[in-house]
């Protein structure tokens, strides 16, 4: 069998943004030019990694059942690369499923910056044609992989072996953003601000720069508003959403061991309003930046950054905000 060569997605654009929402040295990390216009392709190209290698050595590999509670870019991205491994591989030796809340299909998703809002039902459609779906009720406990599993076994859609990707996985899958941006930029940046959901990608961020010993500073940004027009932020079971809504900010809820072996302690997650999220898309569309609403949460909260660090000098600290995509542009 010809080897398996499917392109790894990353080495995404950084672009020099032009003192926009009042800050000098403004740097963006552009996601959305990965294959689906999100920065979760990384994580789904990571799952299916270890199976390519596995095939183009020669070597056993198990066929694997993929999970995600997820209703949007995660299940897409998901999909997408299952799809392709199997499309190349002539076979199914992968496939994907997202659980997903029953509620969910009464929200609209969106708007992003191109004024594009798809209802509920439509995205999961276009998910469910690469991706199985399963309702579940996420208020009814807090589901770890063995509960996923047996649901994703009594619904008959397991293959050799269950992974639960929800909460990353048991090595990196976004690290790398950090690692090209400061490639790109030559030079560490004072500040990155990180779009948080279920804090995968901010994690491994503050990990790199701790073991890295590195000057910048963290802001995750996120909502606590269950209502919020960037719905694939809202995220109670990985951080306090009632404290974030109330008082602007909430700690993280991660176990204390993650999946990667890393003791993870709890951090700040600050909120973010969507009116400041509507002001901020109207900016970067007048700039020809694209971005859906989680992805621009970031920028969102720019014009604020003082009060959150006093020491931000927004003429002298450069800030690196990462763009996590659009991948709303998908469903239209």
């Amino acid at each position: 069998m010809n080897k398996i060569k499917i392109q790894k997605p990353g080495n995404t654009p950084l672009v020099k943004l032009k003192s926009l929402f009042g800050v000098s040295n403004l740097f963006m990390k552009d996601e959305t030019k990965n294959p689906t216009h999100t920065f979760k392709d990384r994580l789904a190209y990571e799952m299916i990694r270890p199976t390519i290698e596995a095939i183009n050595n020669n070597q056993n590999f198990d066929k694997i059942t993929f999970g995600s509670i997820s209703y949007g870019n995660t299940a897409s991205s998901m999909g997408h690369y299952c799809k392709k491994l199997n499309q190349l591989y002539k076979k199914e030796i992968v496939n994907a499923v997202a659980f997903v809340p029953p509620e969910i299909v009464y929200k609209p998703f969106g708007p992003n910056t191109e004024g594009i809002t798809v209802a509920a039902k439509e995205v999961l459609r276009k998910i469910s044609e690469n991706c199985e779906i399963i309702e579940i009720d996420l208020k009814a406990q807090i589901y770890r992989e063995k509960d996923l599993e047996k649901i994703a076994k009594k619904n008959h859609k397991v293959l050799d072996k269950f992974v639960d990707i929800t909460e990353g996985l048991n090595r990196p899958a976004y690290v790398n953003i950090i690692i090209e941006a400061i490639e790109q930029l030559k030079k560490i940046p004072d500040y990155v601000i990180v779009p948080f959901g279920a804090g995968i990608l901010c994690n491994e961020i503050i990990d790199y720069i701790e073991d890295n010993k590195l000057i910048t500073k963290v802001i995750p940004v996120s909502s606590g508003n269950p209502e919020t027009i960037a719905i694939m932020l809202y995220g109670p079971i990985w951080v306090d959403t009632e404290s974030l809504l109330k008082k602007g900010s909430g700690w993280t809820k991660h176990d204390k061991t993650d999946r990667k072996g890393r003791i993870r302690k709890p951090y700040l997650v600050y909120h973010v309003d969507d009116d400041e999220i509507i002001n901020a898309m109207k900016v970067l569309k007048q700039n020809s930046i694209t971005a859906e609403a989680s992805g621009a949460r970031g920028f969102a909260i720019l014009h604020r950054l003082n009060k959150i660090d006093s020491g931000f000098d927004s003429k002298k600290h450069s800030v690196l905000v990462i763009n996590t995509g659009n991948g709303l542009l998908n469903f239209k």
